[in-house]
């Protein structure tokens, strides 16, 4: 990766003189933003441009290059490629369109161009993109202009969309933030964003990441490579509807949407998950600074109103604002102008004009080891106020690098004084107080997650054999009910009693042996939920009750069943008191096998109370996932209840973790409603669906 950001010299191939020339911009770029390499041109007719020759091939350079950035036909990159390969030019971005987003015929085009990629051992960016960027050797290879150029700084960027990434470069520039390098990988025919994170987490100039994708094909290798990371990794995946909602044949497959198994990963992996460029410019402005250890955040304001609004947001993102020690209380206030200040936190200093007294406060608040981050709403008053209200910003901008502690700032009032800021410190403000506090209450939550959540790795089941037995009578649909059962027994997982019953006078004697009152499903392979089509009928109290139940059901379907299509009737104890919880897993297209628990029964999709966790998972990893949902911090102990038996849930979950892990045909697991009773040992699974494809 290093070859394509710090060539020494490299070509542009695809110009003319033609003045509406896209490779044009290329070069147009490139001496805007003072590459340090050797440029040289070429284009199908010999000519010049921008007072240089174009060549009319690879082959008539006067000297070798080390990257070739080709804006051209598509249907002449394979001939490109093979005068690149045969030169010994290792490393080409094509930034062409037609490709794969034309449909068949692209598609034929890139299969070709991977042969030749592999015959000559290139590496490629592309196609169908920007390109890459360096600004620390003004290296800018996009055809795109980039106005204005962006300011050397740490802040680096892979985007799948050119264009995404170029107007978030604008407004990085408007907000005083710095670009370090970018990269459009547009198709990601051969390079892909997990090689660009892992080159980029290693790189010196990079100190933070972006990342916008379209599309993530190796999830699983995304997570792994970015668990690694000492830097933050901003992951903006747009393109994650819930498309496994338009086949919603289970709970959760219709509760767990590709944004949601995004939002999981991200957790797993220390990833901050961002839902807008907007929060990505507002979280950038505190890249570089030291990590916010805890919650304790000291608020100074100019404004009193200021304060109530940052007061306000404290509360809503988690800060508790620690009262001021009586030494500085009583410093604040013998310099109060009317003497109308009471110290507290926030601090209101709008009475005081003497900006030194900001200085020492700020000096005091440095030290104080029971602070973990400070925010200052600034804005001068008054002309006159301007040059020592800005030494004063100076002084407490090094006074927080110098103690390392985080500082937001918020200037207030006037928006000429953002370019002192931009240009003089080098330190982004933001517009408002919320703005500040929700970006610090990230990187403190971030701060206080286990980024480096381990993928456990998968331990044999127990019951394996039994399992690939039984799956082996299985198509590619939905399990029979009983075979589902017996699976979810293999697991260890405990099932409430039950029988498969063939006859009404069969139904009769296995209610007796097992106890009364019971439950009767009808089970069928096209009848997904059993409740909504009348499928359950629950509180069986007696023999006549189950035989009437059974010739009801027997009805239900004759009536709703396709002609010819079988079915069952299973019969089960039912299970009285405690609460309903769903366990599931799915398999998702980016990030393979994920775990999910939440509420359960009936009201499962109204409460959409589930968290993710990408698996395999351990007995850790399954409390944590539980703690994230409303029903799991209910059943683990609420108001002085006992608390249900969660090391029971965490054998469970992690043994469909274990499933999903060994066993690929399976493609959703279903269990709801699960019952669990608060001071009570065990579980029991009252309902299994199990998909296998």
């Amino acid at each position: 990766m290093k070859k394509f950001f710090y060539p020494k010299s490299l070509a542009v191939v695809g110009v003319s003189e033609t003045p509406d020339n896209l490779a044009r911009g290329i070069v147009s770029n490139l001496l805007q933003f003072n590459y340090q390499g050797k440029i040289f041109l070429v284009g199908a007719r010999p000519g010049t441009a921008f007072d240089r020759p174009i060549f009319p091939s690879l082959r008539d350079l006067p000297e070798p290059v080390d990257l070739a950035g080709i804006l051209a036909p598509a249907r002449v990159i394979p001939a490109l490629l093979r005068d690149c390969g045969e030169l010994g030019i290792s490393r080409v971005v094509v930034e062409s369109a037609g490709f794969s987003e034309m449909g068949e015929s692209g598609h034929a085009l890139e299969n070709e161009v991977r042969a030749l990629l592999k015959q000559y051992r290139l590496r490629m960016i592309g196609p169908n993109g920007l390109g890459c960027l360096n600004m620390e050797i003004g290296m800018a290879l996009s055809f795109a202009q980039v106005r204005p150029v962006p300011r050397l700084g740490h802040i680096s960027i892979i985007a799948q969309s050119g264009g995404v990434a170029t107007h978030l470069i604008a407004w990085m520039t408007r907000e005083g933030l710095g670009l370090n390098k970018f990269l459009s990988l547009g198709n990601k025919l051969d390079v892909g964003e997990n090689e660009a994170l892992a080159y980029l987490l290693e790189d010196p100039g990079t100190a933070a990441i972006y990342v916008y994708l379209e599309g993530i094909e190796d999830g699983r290798g995304l997570l792994e490579v970015a668990r690694r990371a000492s830097k933050p990794v901003f992951l903006h995946a747009a393109n994650v509807g819930p498309e496994t909602a338009a086949i919603a044949r289970s709970h959760t497959a219709s509760l767990t949407s590709d944004e949601e198994v995004v939002a999981a990963a991200c957790r797993q992996s220390g990833m901050i998950h961002l839902k807008d460029q907007a929060d990505f410019l507002s979280l950038a402005k505190l890249v570089g600074q030291p990590p916010v250890k805890g919650d304790r955040l000291v608020v100074f304001s100019r404004s009193g109103g200021q304060a109530v609004v940052a007061a306000y947001a404290c509360r809503r993102f988690g800060f508790r604002l620690p009262p001021l020690s009586a030494p500085l209380a009583k410093f604040i206030r013998d310099h109060s102008r009317a003497g109308v200040i009471h110290p507290g936190n926030p601090i209101d200093l709008g009475d005081i004009f003497d900006f030194s007294v900001y200085t020492g406060v700020m000096e005091v608040v440095c030290r104080d080891p029971e602070v973990d981050a400070i925010l200052l709403n600034y804005g001068p008053m008054a002309e006159f106020e301007v040059p020592a209200g800005r030494d004063m910003m100076q002084r407490s901008v090094e006074l927080a690098r110098a103690a390392g502690k985080p500082l937001a700032i918020t200037l207030l009032g006037t928006l000429e004084e953002e370019e002192f800021f931009r240009e003089t410190l080098n330190f982004p403000v933001f517009h408002f107080p919320e703005e500040a506090i929700r970006a610090l209450a990230t990187y403190r939550d971030q701060a206080s997650r286990d980024a480096t959540e381990v993928l456990d790795e998968s331990s044999p089941l127990p019951g394996a054999g039994e399992i690939s037995g039984l799956l082996a009578q299985a198509r590619d649909e939905f399990l029979p009910l009983p075979l589902a059962l017996s699976l979810v027994e293999l697991l260890g997982v405990p099932v409430a009693p039950w029988r498969t019953v063939n006859s009404p006078e069969e139904a009769a004697a296995a209610a007796a042996a097992l106890g009364f009152p019971v439950v009767l499903k009808l089970a069928a392979a096209t009848l997904i939920h059993k409740t909504e089509a009348g499928g359950v009928l629950l509180n069986l109290q007696d023999a006549a009750a189950v035989t009437a139940a059974y010739h009801r059901l027997a009805g239900l379907a004759h009536s709703s069943l396709a002609p010819g299509e079988p079915w069952q009737v299973v019969l089960m104890a039912q299970a009285a008191g405690g609460r309903e919880v769903l366990l599931g897993a799915r398999r998702d297209q980016s990030f393979g096998p994920v775990v999910a628990f939440g509420a359960g029964g009936i009201e499962t999709e109204i409460m959409a109370d589930v968290a993710l966790r990408v698996a395999p998972i351990g007995a850790a990893q399954a409390r944590d996932l539980m703690a994230e949902t409303h029903i799991g911090r209910l059943i683990a102990g609420f108001r002085g209840q006992p608390p249900a038996d969660l090391e029971a849930l965490s054998r469970a979950l992690t043994a469909l973790s274990q499933l999903m892990m060994q066993f690929p045909q399976i493609q959703e697991v279903d269990l709801n409603p699960v019952r669990v009773s608060p001071g009570q040992s065990g579980l029991l699974a009252l309902d299994a669906r199990i998909r296998v494809g």
